[in-house]
């Protein structure tokens, strides 16, 4: 017979060996609870308990302020000098987007703990050298008005917000933000030439006085410009289409297409065509226009009229766009690195008068110049190590000690954390450094000129530690690996939307795109198989039916 002792002392075996066989049972649970209404207030308390969670990969960042004076977070999700960006919630009725943005933000960041492939995915290995970026809650004051009311609005407001609403106490319709701006229509994308504007502030589709003229449209300006991004996502919520298509021609039109259809493999939404002379306005639109990157606007959900998308679709809208943001991530960095590698140029390194030969070729990235590692350190005696488990290059001479975390924007000068214009990289799998802060930072003189594309360095031999460089030529520093990818012609998807005719936004015509085959040359990642999404449109009390804006569907 089992004692009692002998009985605790096996259900405590029992449990130590669950944990170490079963490690990823106990892995951090979900933060992000997408099935709720989900407020500003919990959206504020979400991103600081998983900047807290997950300290050095997420951050989070006040970009600016609401009309009523509520702050607009941005988050940013790993490292890196490569951006990609997403926002949510420019229309007040369409904060589903924003469950959709956080949630992805949560499941990344914990994939990337756990170390956890999501699709096919390295999350880790792609957060470690690019930065996303999210806006979650463009619109707070607005998701705030429609979620609950009059008693989120300040009280001197009460009386405008009713009036812009038509006299009605029921929000839910609402779109606009608290001054009755449409945030959607407000970017300088053919504004001038904007159809259906009601011409005075109102629950939607008021395009305002002016382009750029709403706290939340320039907060967002201010920060694309900081981030730079390659490419761009702004999620809105009624319609399973994905407009992609500003006026763009030749290879731009060609390569946004490409990644159209992929983002359409991977969500079963339709490519909508490019709009009429009087349609714009948009983030997307803008971005489009202003930067020739690739950017994209998925319309998530079935379509609901004028109100919000119910949360029991959110299932299906994160089994349609978890990998969205993976791949929008990827195809950024390879833009990014492909643009980089277009500044690759023949170096010569002096050191002490005498050149170096074979010394490689250097790049330059944000005006300033990177040269291969082993070139120059090598000759300096300095000893080069790499630490794995902190993603960093460590430098050692006469008594100087220098940390480089690969892809980010600081190192450490024995210990001491110093910002960085331009961090360590990791191209073609070799570690190039910004060249002037390494070699000034280990006691020597540089000088970059730049008509000879030289690199002159100075320094006493004395002060100098010469020891072997311990990274070999045929062993690289590290070694990133792509996802798996299915070959295209094999991809089976299950829930395609297929529709013909048009649909129209902001009651402008779009043409649904043609089905063509896909480039066999493209590299795409598709999510497993789903229930294939519903392909009804609400309809009035006359049957008739209508789009989130309330134009007719011819």
């Amino acid at each position: 017979m089992v004692s009692p002792r002998q009985r605790f002392s096996l259900i405590l075996l029992f449990t130590l060996l669950i944990f170490m066989l079963l490690p990823s049972t106990f892995a951090k649970a979900s933060i992000v609870n997408p099935k709720q209404v989900y407020s500003y207030q919990q959206m504020e308390r979400d991103i600081k308990t998983l900047a807290d969670t997950y300290p050095g990969l997420i951050e989070y960042h006040i970009i600016g302020e609401s009309e009523f004076g509520r702050p607009i977070y941005a988050v940013s999700l790993g490292n890196g000098l490569s951006t990609s960006y997403i926002n949510s919630s420019n229309h007040a009725r369409e904060w589903i987007t924003t469950n959709l943005t956080m949630y992805m933000i949560d499941q990344y960041a914990k994939a990337y703990s756990e170390r956890r492939s999501i699709g096919g995915y390295d999350v880790r290995s792609l957060l470690d050298k690019h930065q996303m970026w999210f806006v979650p809650m463009i619109n707070p004051d607005g998701v705030m008005l429609q979620q609950q009311g009059l008693p989120s609005v300040p009280s001197g407001e009460h009386a405008s917000v009713v009036f812009m609403n038509n006299n009605s106490f029921n929000f839910k319709r609402w779109k606009a933000n608290g001054k009755g701006i449409d945030l959607n229509r407000q970017f300088n994308a053919n504004w001038a030439n904007l159809a259906n504007s009601p011409g005075k502030p109102s629950f939607a589709n008021y395009k305002g006085k002016a382009p750029h003229s709403a706290k939340e449209v320039k907060a967002v300006l201010e920060l694309t410009e900081k981030i730079k991004p390659e490419m761009a996502v702004s999620y809105h919520s009624s319609g399973q289409i994905l407009f992609w298509n500003f006026h763009q021609q030749g290879a731009q039109l060609t390569r946004d297409r490409a990644h159209a259809r992929a983002i359409g493999q991977m969500t079963g939404y339709s490519l909508m065509g490019r709009p009429s002379s009087t349609g714009g306005g948009g983030y997307t639109d803008w971005f489009i226009q202003e930067y020739k990157k690739p950017a994209f606007t998925p319309e998530l959900g079935t379509f609901v009229g004028a109100t919000n998308v119910p949360l029991s679709q959110f299932d299906r809208i994160w089994n349609q766009n978890r990998l969205v943001g993976l791949y929008i991530a990827r195809e950024s960095h390879k833009m990014f690195e492909s643009r980089l590698l277009n500044t690759y140029a023949p170096v010569s390194i002096e050191i002490n008068g005498e050149r170096i030969p074979q010394a490689g070729g250097s790049f330059s990235v944000h005006g300033r110049t990177v040269v291969p590692l082993r070139s120059i350190f090598e000759k300096l005696g300095a000893q080069v190590k790499w630490d794995a488990a902190n993603r960093e290059v460590v430098i050692a001479s006469a008594g100087t000690n220098v940390r480089l975390p690969v892809h980010r924007p600081y190192a450490y000068v024995n210990d001491e954390k110093t910002a960085l214009d331009v961090p360590a990289l990791l191209v073609d799998n070799r570690t190039y450094v910004p060249v002037r802060f390494i070699v000034e930072a280990l006691g020597a003189q540089v000088e970059w000129v730049a008509s000879e594309r030289t690199v002159k360095i100075t320094y006493v031999p004395e002060t100098v530690q010469v020891q072997a460089m311990v990274v070999e030529e045929s062993q690289p520093i590290e070694q990133e690996n792509e996802p798996a990818r299915q070959p295209i012609n094999e991809i089976v998807v299950e829930n395609r939307v297929e529709k013909e005719g048009s649909f129209s936004n902001q009651g402008e015509p779009f043409d649904v795109e043609e089905e063509k085959s896909l480039d066999a040359s493209l590299e795409i990642d598709i999510v497993e198989e789903n229930d294939s999404p519903s392909d009804h449109l609400e309809t009035d009390s006359e049957g008739k039916a209508f789009e989130e804006n309330h134009a007719e569907i011819e």
